[in-house]
């Protein structure tokens, strides 16, 4: 089978779509497929140490990397990593800046679908939101099967940002434009069921709807102690209780309970033990819930930038939880990718967000860390000193979120739900 996978982001990019892009099209070459990848050449996220900032010569314009033949067509440097106090004026450069990015990806790559071995099934993410324009070109240029692999819900993930008014011509035309893609699409693949439930709703039929988690490979990402570490020794951490969150500081993400959370251990400090938090990654929202830190907690509070991939397994390692937030409004428009490489690290959860969506589903059902609604600090506080102050229950918890990874969220199960779902396309086709 000859697939086609456009997204504007791809190796060797960190950002989170880029690298799950990458493991896609990498396993399905190793299924047997012929696999071609459109992208651009710009990047959305560079792994830096903070010391030396990593090498950024332009990347190729035709590329072969681990059997998947990669297409880039030229576009502008990203926006330049968050400043530690950006300005307004710099947010809305960057904004501003990732906008042009996506109008010449966009651009460039319905010249470049010519150019691109005509497929058998064309694959296309919602990230940007437009992204879907490539995926019907090119199933109307080629008479390809359209498979749209949902990450994030628009117009409305706009809407509950508050970036565009569902009165506003934006949203409007977003909307009817979404309405053609899900008409277009032979099969819409979404995160989880509360995705599936927003997407039935805006168009989507149900029978052509499945859904198919994201994914941690259990063989790059294990179980690691969580003391002696390196990365602990460098920032000085020891054998301390870290709750710790890595990934985008974006504004689909909770971070006001966070801050209730650090307000509420600042006026209990004597309590034992003491928790520490540690923020890795950058995007708008960091520098904010930084500032934000009560001053009596600053000496538990500790960032770090973007890491490398390679970094992964020891990133993750360091917290003894794993923090993943989301803001109320964004219920069933996106889902965290960030819970599958916890599962796989072996390390509890605590999130913040609304009540529905995999990862509230998983912890109701099994005793993999704590829950909080948003707004909830003091609960979220009170869940992660129970685990502090429970070895035996962490260490039962870790098992369990190991134990997931490899029997329900594995690469290799999603990935043989991905090809179930192209050959059943085709099967359809033919």
């Amino acid at each position: 089978m000859s697939v086609r996978l456009l997204n504007q982001f791809y190796y060797p990019d960190i950002a989170a779509t880029a690298q799950l892009c990458t493991d896609w099209a990498e396993d399905l070459v190793r299924l047997g497929h012929d696999v071609t990848v459109l992208c651009g050449s710009g990047r959305y996220r560079q792994p830096h140490r903070g010391r030396v900032p990593e090498a950024t010569a332009p990347l190729a314009s035709t590329e072969h990397h681990h059997g998947v033949c990669i297409v880039r067509v030229p576009v502008e440097n990203s926006p330049p990593p968050v400043s530690s106090s950006p300005s307004r004026l710099e947010n809305f450069g960057r904004l501003g800046g990732r906008v042009a990015g996506y109008g010449q990806f966009l651009a460039k790559a319905l010249l470049a679908l010519r150019s691109v071995p005509r497929p058998d099934v064309v694959v296309t993410l919602t990230t940007p939101p437009l992204v879907g324009v490539l995926g019907l070109a090119a199933k109307r240029m080629f008479s390809a099967r359209l498979v749209l692999w949902v990450q994030d819900v628009y117009p409305d993930l706009l809407a509950a940002m508050g970036l565009a008014g569902s009165s506003s011509l934006v949203y409007r035309g977003l909307a009817l434009f979404a309405r053609q893609l899900y008409r277009a699409a032979d099969r819409t693949i979404a995160l989880d069921e509360a995705m599936g439930e927003r997407l039935v709703a805006a168009g989507v039929s149900s029978s052509r709807l499945t859904v198919i988690d994201h994914f941690a490979d259990i063989l790059e990402i294990t179980p690691r102690p969580r003391w002696p570490s390196d990365l602990r020794t460098e920032l000085g951490l020891g054998d301390q209780f870290v709750v710790c969150y890595a990934g985008n500081h974006g504004r689909g993400h909770d971070f006001d309970t966070v801050v209730q959370a650090m307000q509420a251990q600042a006026t209990s400090l004597s309590e034992s033990p003491p928790i520490h938090w540690l923020f890795v990654g950058d995007g708008d929202e960091k520098a904010r819930l930084l500032a934000r830190v009560p001053e009596s907690l600053r000496p538990l509070v500790h960032s770090l930038p973007p890491q490398a991939r390679s970094k992964l397994g020891e990133v993750l390692a360091v917290g003894d939880v794993g923090l993943v937030s989301v803001k109320g409004a964004m219920q069933g428009l996106l889902a965290p990718s960030k819970l599958y490489g916890l599962l796989a690290a072996g390390r509890p959860v605590a999130y913040i967000g609304p009540s529905e969506g995999r990862i509230p589903s998983l912890l109701r059902e099994h005793d993999l860390g704590v829950a909080a609604k948003n707004g909830e600090g003091a609960v979220l506080l009170d869940g992660l000193r129970r685990i502090a102050r429970d070895p035996q229950r962490w260490q039962h918890m870790s098992m369990l979120a190991r134990h997931l990874a490899e029997t329900r969220f594995d690469r290799s199960l999603a990935m043989a739900k991905h090809a179930e779902v192209l050959e059943a396309v085709l099967r359809e086709a033919r």
